[in-house]
């Protein structure tokens, strides 16, 4: 089953939605994380960050398209 948002008489995929609200709560939580020296105790900070975005990214999409 599709799911659409529209906005102005635009039919929008909601996962596109989902996409850039969770990168803007990506780069808040990259923010706090970096400002509170979280990032020391990673072994490899690019592999957990995107990680963090798929994890933020399908539990909404995972709540919506069920």
């Amino acid at each position: 089953m599709n799911k659409f948002i529209t906005i102005f008489s635009i039919q929008i995929p909601a996962l596109i939605v989902i996409f850039i609200a969770t990168v803007f709560v990506q780069i808040l939580l990259d923010f706090i994380l970096s400002s509170i020296g979280f990032y020391k105790y990673v072994w490899h900070a690019g592999l957990f960050r995107t990680a963090m975005f798929v994890c933020i990214f399908t539990i909404p999409a995972i709540y919506i398209y069920r």
